[in-house]
Formats: C-alpha cells, structure tokens, sequence
C-alpha cells in the first residue's frame, strides 16, 4: 500500500488515458485546459475504437437524459450546475431542454424517491429562470404535460411531477465533440484496446508504468488514467464487484414523418416504479426507450469475473438480441405511456452496459497499491449528464481537492451503507444472461 495519497505532479510528467468515452475525453479536456496547458503533447490518449467512442461504449447513443431529478441533494446540486453548462456556448448543439416527467406508481416504494426528488427540485439553490417545477396532481394533469393528438395511457395512481428544466442530449455527438477538441489542442492519440497493465520498479516499489494491447502495441507514461467503463475489470479484477458491469435494455421505434411531427415536443418521461424511460423522437424519427434498474450480468468464469460486458462487437453476438422478458417489459412500459406505439415493432434491441458501484457513486481515485494509476470509472447509469464538468471533477480528484463528502463517496475506499435508490432501496438483485432467473451478487 503506498503511504500517503499522491497527486498529479503536471508537466514534464507524461500522461496516458485509456479510453475514450465520457469519462476519458473529458478528462483530456479538463488536463489540456488546465496543468498541462501549453504542454498538451504531454498527454497519449488511447481508444479500441479508431475513430471514438466505440460504437458499444456506454456514451455512444443516440442520447441521454440531462436531469437534476435526485432525491440525493448533493448530485442534485451537481447536476444542476452542468445543466448551466449544456444551455452554454460548447453544448448547447447537443442539447435538447424538452422537460422531464417523474413518476411512480403511489402505492410502489419508489413514490418516495418522487417525493424527496420533488421537494429537492423546491428547494431556492435549485432554481432556474423561466424554468418551473411542478406537482402533477391527478391523472387529468399528467395527460395535460403530453401533446393533444396522441394517445395518453390511463395515469390512475401515480405521483408525479414535471421539471421544465432538463430533457436530453445527443451523447455521441457530444463527446465526438469534445475529442474534436482535444485534438486541437494538441493531445496526442493512439488506437488499441488494452488488455494488460505493465509493471516496473520505481525505486524498489512496484507500480504500473503503461499498458500492452491486444494488438501488441504498448504505451507508457509516468500517470495512467484508466477510463475504460464496463471494462474496467478486466484490467482491474479487484473491481469486479465494485465497478460491475450491468447490460441495461434498450430499444428505438421508428416513426413516420407524420409520427415524429407528432411525438416532437412529448418530454422525457422517467418512472421510478419501473425503471422505464422514454425520448423524445430524434430528427430522423427514432424514439428510444429504456429501463434503468439492476441490470443483466454476463459471468465470465474462465476470467474468474462475476460479469464482462456482451456488445456487438462480441464475436458471436454480433447481432444485439434482448431477452424476452426484458423485451416484455419494454412493450408492457410502452403500452402504459403511449399506447398508441405499443404495436410498433423495435428497429433495434440491445443492452447499453453500465458501471455499477453498489452505492450508485463514481470511482475518481488513485489506486491504493499503485501510485501512478488513477482510476476514472463507476459512471453508475448516471454519468452522462455530468459530461460538462465531470474532467473537472476528476481533475479536482487528480490534484488532492476534492472536498471531503466528495472523496467519501468517490473515493477507493467510499461509504459502503450508501445505495443507488433510483433503483430501489433493497438488496441488488441481478439477473444472469441466457438464464433469466435473478441471483444476489
């Protein structure tokens, strides 16, 4: 274990970051802009994907919510201060403030979460001008929020509540775009998908000096940053609980011209009861849904991990196919809120493959054995909207200015008594690919 927590030194230290999604190319950003500022060179950022994100990272999208909608006031707070930075001059192209609905079933333990996310969204600092929060009282009020000329589901037994303020971003084109200007400031790229962390001693103490390919290329630097998402344990078995890779399901809808003129101004709408989400179509008419919950696991044991991501780019499973009851639930979700697109048939299916710490918070911390590894991974199915300002943050964590809430929650050794609530308050319950029963992990 090293003795005391280390920080980045800055230039001449060269530096690698390993993964080019949300996590890696803001990170680029922030170390650009900030202590090697002049020095961008210094930095070697790398990626599985020629031109990234790869098209099976989590950030590759189609879109995400962009929400302030916690019942946790901290990421609450968090997120409403990167919703100011989307409105801005750098985001705002992929930026789309439709507003948000919130709900659950009144009898379901997620109306609390509802509530307390409400009463948070109340609250003075939480404020946005010409933005209003609101209580949806009866069935009669949630239709009210959704266009005149769709069908509307039955809304009997909900709380719910609309937020004028956030809706979704375009996740891809967002961090193509921050890439884009990594590049421009001189950060130097590289392409390959890692596979093995290189060691050497640094004054009779061992610590990682770079990574090795599965091309067989490798890459050394005197700080790694791995921002390798759902793929963090392969590299990092110790993390194969703490940041567990979840297969979250996934589907679009294609709709007609007529349709999409239709659908265009529905809010994002989010059910805590189910985990359900549902977009706003896109301008080529795809309208995606989801469900945010605890997730498939794939168990890899001949790599001794509970779980490794399957994407489409999996041999073998090139072509995305979920499991019938998570395509059941999809359709039964569907039905609930726009009964009229419950007989439309998915264009695409797929599971979109979370980081998950059991608390629901992120991992922005140097490796307790090794003190030139820095990892930049635990996105928890919540990451995205942060995009703005999570290098800054991860930054702040590089530099040893963190607050001390903020390293409770992200640091290696974070409060195990926290939860992710938005998906319930029980014991996680995962269920195993291919098996479709549940197991405790």
């Amino acid at each position: 274990m090293v003795a005391s927590r280390p920080t980045i030194s800055g230039p001449p230290s060269t530096v690698l970051v390993v993964g080019a999604g949300e996590f890696g190319a803001a990170t680029a950003l922030s170390l650009a802009k900030g202590p090697y500022k002049g020095y961008e060179n210094l930095i070697t950022i790398i990626d599985r994907a020629v031109h990234p994100p790869a098209e099976d990272a989590a950030s590759s999208d189609y879109n995400k919510i962009i929400r302030q909608d916690y019942s946790d006031p901290f990421y609450a707070k968090l997120a409403c201060e990167a919703m100011t930075h989307w409105r801005g001059p750098e985001y705002r192209q992929h930026f789309h403030e439709s507003g948000i609905t919130v709900s659950s079933k009144v009898n379901d333990v997620q109306a609390k979460y509802v509530k307390e996310s409400f009463a948070v969204n109340l609250s003075p600092e939480m404020k946005c001008a010409g933005k209003r929060v609101y209580e949806l009282k009866n069935a009669e009020e949630c239709k009210a929020v959704y266009p005149d000329g769709i069908e509307k589901g039955k809304w009997e037994g909900y709380v719910s509540y609309k937020n004028e303020a956030g809706g979704w971003a375009d996740s891809r084109g967002a961090v193509v775009d921050v890439l884009d200007r990594v590049r421009r400031l001189g950060v130097r790229f590289g392409a390959g998908e890692a596979d093995q962390l290189l060691f050497g001693d640094v004054n009779g103490v061992k610590d990682v000096r770079g990574v090795r390919t599965k091309e067989g290329d490798s890459f050394f630097a005197d700080l790694i940053i791995l921002a390798t998402g759902a793929w963090t344990s392969t590299l990092l078995p110790e993390l194969a609980t703490e940041c567990l890779p979840t297969g979250q399901t996934v589907a679009t809808i294609h709709l007609t011209p007529e349709e999409t003129k239709l659908y265009a101004d529905i809010p994002v709408s989010f059910f805590l009861d189910t985990g359900f989400y549902c977009f706003p179509p896109n301008k080529d008419g795809v309208l995606k849904l989801a469900i945010h919950d605890r997730g498939w696991i794939d168990p890899a044991p001949h790599l001794s991990l509970p779980s490794i991501p399957r994407t489409s780019l999996t041999l073998g499973y090139e072509k995305q196919e979920i499991p019938p009851t998570a395509r059941r639930a999809l359709k039964e979700c569907i039905a609930r809120l726009y009964p009229g697109l419950a007989n439309k048939p998915f264009a695409m299916t797929r599971l979109c493959w979370y980081t998950d710490r059991p608390s629901g918070d992120f991992l922005f911390d140097f490796h307790p054995a090794y003190k030139s590894l820095f990892v930049a991974s635990g996105g928890s199915g919540h990451g995205f909207k942060f995009l703005p300002i999570i290098g800054n943050l991860i930054l702040r964590s590089l530099q040893g200015e963190l607050t001390p809430q903020e390293r409770s929650y992200w640091g290696f050794f974070s409060d195990t008594s926290r939860i992710d609530k938005s998906r319930g308050e029980e014991e996680p319950v995962r269920k195993i690919l291919l098996k479709e029963y549940s197991i405790r992990l």
